[in-house]
This record gives structure tokens, C-alpha cells and sequence, in this order.
């Protein structure tokens, strides 16, 4: 699947076309899909509160509440980094009651990193990507370079010194700087610190020289301290927050594509109607301008992929993340 930014439209158009004929064509299923939900929805975040992917489940189950006959609530299950949350998914029973908000990092780096994980790759059912957010990659004042050419040039001149930092070993910020460092014939020193706040700290003090964040934090860091420049954005299009800066692909890249994914997912086995109704439902939810509006300010693209799309996507992922991170021997802390 290629993903791009604002293509929810265009699925609801397909929808509109699609539904009339599938629907009426499923006899029991539809039935049980229209009856769906039968009591309350848990949608499980397993992440902690507050964050991008907290918030933007907060907006879509506000507004699957508001047209299913009883209510989609929140559950925060952090823990273990999201584990915790997503395996009582996967134990759940498959009627769609509950629901993940799935992540690349529950739902593909888990089984790339980790040797332990407690669900299996197919213990879900894509429903619906919600979102995406492309990583951007900053240098600041320590770094003559304005410009990806002029970064991959200083870096060269000066091998195994260029430090970047990042919130965790296996995490975004680590890996996306690898896949960029491997296809540009660089080496850089990974400096990991435990979360986003230290790590972010030492970019901005200059401990170190290089990061790769997500937009809302280089708007942040942007303010805080002078000099930082933004270099290149890990995704298939510019940001709007930054639109005088290049993606990797426009640079000569088109593999350094680094992004966090927010999408709706169901234990394997839940019926298929009842996960088009769950498609169908927050697909028109993604086409309201306030909750459009409040995500594009969380720095999220509004995305509204089906469930074939979204599982294509999850399925690429894994293939293209798996050479770098078993040629490098990368393992979660």
C-alpha cells in the first residue's frame, strides 16, 4: 500500500459504491453486522494518556458513541511498551466489543525486536488506519550542514563522530536514522536515553548533533533553542508544517520512509460485517472538519485506509524494517 496523506475522501467514495452491493449480498452477516454493537465497546490504547494516539482514539470514539447505540469507551493498558494493552486484545473475545488502537510498534517492530512477544502476528483484524505521522530529521548549530547533501558530506569527512540521539533502542528515532544512514553510506554514533524528554534535551543542548522526531516535536525543539534545521521528512509527501523542506525520496531516498501508524484493529475471528460496520463507521467520522482539524493539529495525517490497505501496509512494514534490523542484530532494551 502506498500511503499518502488525506486519501480519506476518495475511500468514502469507494465506500459509497461498494456498500450497497456488499451489504445486501451478506444475508446473516449484514443482520448481525446492523445489530452490532450489542453493549458497550472498550477501544484499548496501550499506551499512556495524553499522547497523539491517546487523543486521536478519544476523537473517533467520541464519535462512533455518538452513532452506535451505546458507547465506545477509552481504556489506557501501558505498559511493557504496549504489550500489555495489546495482548488483552488478543485474548479478547472476537465479537468487536474490543477494539486496539494498533501502532507499527505494537503490531510490527514488536516481532522484529522482541523474541518474547505475547500475541502472534495475526492475532488481529485490521479495520481501519486512522492516521499517519511522519519522523523529520533534525541537526542543530553544532552541524555546518543545511541540507541532507551537505550532512551526508560532513558525515562522510568525519566517520563514527556524528552523534544522534533517540528515546530508546528499537524505537523510531533509532531505527529511522539507520535505514538512512545504511542507504547513504554513512556511520553515525546512536546515543539512546530513556525518553523522549532527555533525549530531546541533549539535541537541543548540543550533547548531541543529530535527531529524527515527529513533527509536533520539531516544532517544539524548533522554539527552544536556535539553530536547529530541519533537514528531511521520513515520508511520501512534504508536511504542510514544513513546507520548504524535502523528503527523503525527492533527495535520491525513496526507502527512508519513517512514520508512526494510529489504526483500529480486532482479535482474528471477528466477523467480517462487523468489521466493515467498524470501517465504515469511523471512516465517516474522519470526514468530520472538527475531528480532521484537531488530528492535523496533533501533527497526524488523516489517512482512513481499509482493512485490505491497512493489513497490506503492516505487511510491508515488517519486510521492509526486517533486513536492517536482523543485519544489525537489533534488540528492544
Amino acid at each position: 500500500m502506498r500511503l499518502t496523506k488525506r486519501r480519506v475522501f476518495g475511500a468514502a467514495a469507494a465506500l459509497a459504491l461498494w456498500a450497497p452491493v456488499a451489504f445486501g449480498a451478506l444475508g446473516a452477516g449484514s443482520a448481525a453486522a446492523q445489530e452490532f454493537p450489542t453493549r458497550v465497546v472498550k477501544l484499548i490504547v496501550p499506551f499512556p494518556p495524553a499522547g497523539a494516539t491517546d487523543i486521536a482514539a478519544r476523537l473517533i470514539a467520541e464519535h462512533l458513541s455518538k452513532v452506535w447505540p451505546y458507547a465506545m469507551v477509552v481504556e489506557n493498558r501501558s505498559g511493557a511498551s504496549g504489550l500489555i494493552g495489546t495482548e488483552a486484545v488478543a485474548r479478547a473475545p472476537a465479537d468487536g466489543h474490543t477494539i486496539l488502537m494498533g501502532t507499527l510498534a505494537t503490531n510490527v517492530m514488536a516481532h522484529l525486536l522482541q523474541s518474547n512477544v505475547p500475541y502472534a502476528r495475526d492475532a488481529f483484524e485490521p479495520a481501519i488506519l486512522l492516521t499517519s505521522a511522519p519522523n523529520i530529521l533534525m541537526a542543530n548549530s553544532k552541524v555546518p550542514a543545511s541540507n541532507l547533501q551537505e550532512l551526508i558530506a560532513f558525515a562522510k569527512a568525519n566517520p563514527g563522530k556524528v552523534k544522534y540521539g533517540s528515546s530508546g533502542v528499537g524505537l523510531s528515532g533509532h531505527l529511522g536514522v539507520e535505514l538512512f544512514a545504511a542507504a547513504a553510506g554513512i556511520k553515525l554514533v546512536h546515543v539512546p536515553y530513556r525518553g523522549s524528554a532527555p533525549s530531546g534535551q541533549a539535541f537541543s543542548t548540543g550533547e548531541v548533533e543529530l535527531t529524527l522526531g515527529l513533527i509536533p516535536q520539531a516544532m517544539s525543539a524548533m522554539k527552544s533553542a536556535p539553530g536547529i534545521k530541519p533537514i528531511a521528512i521520513g515520508a511520501k509527501e512534504r508536511a504542510p508544517q514544513f513546507p520548504n523542506t524535502p523528503t527523503f525520496a525527492e533527495l535520491g531516498y525513496p526507502n527512508v520512509l519513517v512514520y508512526a501508524i494510529n489504526g483500529l484493529m480486532v482479535p482474528k475471528g471477528t466477523p467480517q460485517p462487523i468489521i466493515d460496520k467498524i470501517y465504515r463507521d469511523s471512516l465517516a467520522g474522519l470526514k468530520d472538519p472538527a475531528i480532521k482539524d484537531r488530528m492535523e493539529q496533533l501533527g497526524l495525517d488523516v489517512i482512513g485506509a481499509s482493512p485490505k490497505e491497512f493489513g497490506e501496509l503492516l505487511t510491508d512494514e515488517f519486510a521492509r524494517w526486517e533486513p536492517l534490523i536482523r543485519a544489525n542484530n537489533i534488540k528492544a532494551e
